[in-house]
């Protein structure tokens, strides 16, 4: 990097609350996403905020569901809020899985056969009469589920606390590797909960995308510090979101070894060096 640009990525922090040592400089107002108020560690903070929340959302709509079943709703409009609550759940949950690039963050011991388990339960129909059984298998479906995604979320929001105190040079450096070890490792593509399903391809996307949405909060401070980075992390992260869109619509069950995931995992391999490329800037 030229001495230039090291100068000015190094200068001080964006807002008087965040000021420490010396940090990331802000991006000008207006830049893609990027929200002037908050500064660099901000935006990395936001982003584990943001798997947090989404892992919160998903067990909201868990209780939900116990709730209604412990307050003897009609099993039809049970199943109902269960069919609705679950594709937040399985969103949510595959969204946040890049967390766990870091092997700091635990993950949830039982947290793929617990989705696997309320999805079912969700579109079990009624086969007796008084519909015990199955109001009986799906609330406890959906109990595990809760407990599960409350795991998950307890333990982003513990690696967010974790982050408070780092520079932002540092998380911004950490953000971005993580990013590039998550695509690397393939990991959005296998061990999906939904293969008796059919839902592979739904678990992959979200995956993918959930990790991909991370980019919009630090891109400027990427751009500020070298745009020619940028710019090839957005051209390749366009052909990959371009190829899983075309590649995976209407397909339900993947195969390790099938020209789908290879197709992805080159393009995953490509964008990753580039996320490396953008972490190396923040390294002192």
């Amino acid at each position: 990097m030229r001495r230039s640009i090291l100068a000015l990525v190094l200068s001080t922090a964006l807002t008087p609350a965040m000021a420490e040592t010396p940090g990331v400089a802000a991006p000008a107002p207006g830049i893609a996403n990027y929200d002037p108020t908050l500064s660099a560690k901000e935006a990395v903070l936001a982003n584990w905020e943001l798997a947090s929340a989404g892992l919160r959302a998903g067990r909201v709509m868990a209780e939900k569901v116990v709730e209604l079943a412990e307050n003897d709703a009609p099993y039809p409009a049970l199943a109902r809020q269960a069919q609705f609550a679950q594709k937040t759940m399985v969103q949510r949950y595959n969204a946040a899985q890049w967390v766990y690039a870091d092997p700091s963050v635990a993950a949830p011991t039982d947290a793929e056969r617990a989705l696997a388990g309320a999805v079912g339960a969700a579109f079990t129909p009624c086969e007796t009469g008084d519909c015990t059984a199955e109001r009986d298998a799906l609330e406890a479906a959906f109990v595990h589920a809760t407990e599960e995604l409350n795991a998950a979320a307890l333990a982003a929001r513990a690696a967010l606390t974790a982050r408070e105190d780092r520079a932002d040079t540092v998380l911004m450096s950490e953000q971005l590797m993580l990013i590039a070890t998550y695509l690397e490792s393939g990991d959005w593509g296998s061990d999906f909960a939904l293969t008796d399903f059919e839902r592979d391809a739904e678990e992959m996307a979200a995956r993918i995308v959930g990790t991909m949405s991370l980019w919009r909060n630090v891109e400027p401070y990427v751009g500020l510090a070298a745009p020619e980075i940028d710019a090839a992390i957005n051209a390749a992260s366009q052909d990959l979101l371009r190829t899983l869109r075309r590649e995976t619509r209407n397909v339900g069950t993947l195969a390790p070894d099938s020209e789908i995931l290879v197709q992805l995992t080159g393009k995953a391999q490509v964008l990753a060096a580039e996320f490396r490329r953008a972490a190396a800037l923040f390294t002192a």
